[in-house]
């Protein structure tokens, strides 16, 4: 399915059409939108119900939601007297629905994201490529009924006890999730396997442990559920950064990681070294294992580099399954080398099923997938590959890539798609900056020849 998103007077973005790719890239001037806009999308994306984009959704008076929620309601009720039945509607009467819903909550919804009532948005709304209808199935399953839409993975399983006398509820939940389904795409997940990786990441880690989670919630989150604002002394967190505090928080040893290749090449290519979750080595730290030493450090006494990748190799061993990533410059403290690494992490993080939007400073990250993109065109050619060192797992399809260049022009920002050509996606506001340094390097070279004459 695919749908862009569009948004107006949001900070400092004028108007914006994203249609998030595989993997999307958001480049441009400082204080131009582009961490707004990552936040907006980890929101929406985590966002289940009950939430504030959904809050009141059963009182909403709407033509079109009482419209649907009768002929769904009758659908629901049927369900109990029926083995299996189908339905079909169209695609565009949710997206009216959803559009209506975004515009009813979308104020509340931000606000909560940013713990601050002083930041909204102008237009939220999903615009979809194409139409479709969208068919809706139930069937019975011992004491369940199950509810698909779509394709069969989008499930709803209602079990006997809740369905009794409870069919304006389960109508309710079929129609949310649906909604759901349309505004998140193919990044359709919950809270627990979409993450934000803020750019102060670093001071974060090393302060989770002071940062308690009462202490957060207490201290840190002026918003309530349902979008309910307290009165705080202390200046409040980011939602984004609170999830991840909690997420660093919840990681488990129990757990069994899904990317044990990828977090052994991030250990031998680019920290050098082992990270671990405190309890693994007998303590609550995390832990800084160097190559050749069997002694594992705090954190705290660890480079940039390592503190700076930390937060994403400990998601990735002990965390739950990703489905998407927020990631704010992930080129942070890294030497230009390890700069071309990342952009072979993103990519290699793409091809296990992980979502990645990403904000970038870094002209290497968007050359080095500008390089990727050229290969897969040419058939990854295994004499180059070979030569190269690079495998499948870093490949990817121009098609999969969606860069966006945001132009800071005073009042507001424009955001515009940047259309890769020749194979090349490529990017003004570094081009710019690297003729400005090369004009004023000439300058400084023809100055010193003229005055050695």
């Amino acid at each position: 399915m695919q749908h862009r998103l569009r948004i107006e007077k949001f900070g400092k973005i004028g108007r914006a059409e994203i249609q998030v790719s595989p993997l999307t890239l958001f480049v441009g001037d400082n204080n131009s939108g582009k961490s707004y806009l990552l936040s907006l999308l980890w929101g929406l994306y985590s966002a289940e119900d009950p939430s504030a984009l959904f809050q009141n959704f059963a009182q909403l008076q709407m033509e079109r939601k009482q419209e649907v929620y009768e002929m769904l309601s009758k659908f629901v009720l049927e369900a109990d007297k029926k083995l299996k039945q189908e339905i079909e509607l169209p695609s565009q009467i949710f997206v009216e629905i959803l559009n209506e819903v975004l515009e009813e909550n979308k104020d509340r919804f931000v606000a909560g994201i940013f713990n601050s009532g002083q930041v909204t948005v102008g237009k939220l709304e999903v615009v979809m490529e194409q139409e479709f209808s969208v068919k809706i199935t139930s069937e019975k399953q011992g004491n369940e009924t199950v509810f698909y839409y779509v394709q069969k993975e989008n499930v709803i399983n209602v079990l006997d006890g809740i369905r009794k006398n409870n069919y304006a509820l389960i109508t309710n939940m079929l129609m949310i999730s649906i909604l759901l389904w349309f505004l998140k795409g193919e990044n359709r997940s919950y809270s627990l396997n979409t993450v934000y990786l803020p750019a102060a990441r670093t001071g974060f880690v090393l302060a989770k442990n002071v940062i308690n989670r009462i202490g957060r919630q207490i201290a840190y989150d002026s918003f309530e559920s349902y979008g309910r604002e307290r009165r705080l002394k202390i200046q409040p967190f980011t939602k984004p950064v609170l999830h991840f505090l909690d997420m660093l928080e919840e990681l488990s040893l129990d757990h069994k990681t899904e990317y044990a290749e990828i977090v052994n090449w991030m250990e031998g290519s680019m920290v050098h070294g082992k990270v671990s979750h405190g309890s693994e080595v007998g303590g609550k730290e995390i832990r800084y294992t160097p190559d050749g030493s069997t002694d594992s450090l705090p954190l705290r006494t660890s480079s940039a580099v390592v503190t700076e990748l930390a937060p994403l190799l400990l998601l990735l061993k002990y965390g739950h399954s990703l489905k998407t990533i927020c990631y704010e410059e992930p080129e942070m403290c890294l030497h230009p080398r390890l700069q071309q690494e990342m952009g072979k992490l993103l990519i290699r993080l793409v091809n296990n099923g992980i979502s990645m939007i990403a904000t970038t400073h870094s002209d290497i990250i968007i050359q080095h997938i500008n390089n990727i993109c050229k290969l897969k065109e040419m058939g990854t050619p295994k004499e180059l590959m070979d030569r190269l060192e690079l495998s499948k797992q870093d490949v990817i399809d121009l098609q999969d890539v969606a860069v966006y260049q945001f132009t800071d022009q005073g009042g507001y920002s424009v955001i515009e798609r940047i259309i890769p050509r020749n194979g090349q996606f490529q990017v003004k506001t570094f081009s710019n900056a690297l003729m400005e340094i090369l004009q004023q390097t000439s300058e400084v070279q023809e100055y010193e020849a003229e005055q050695e004459e």
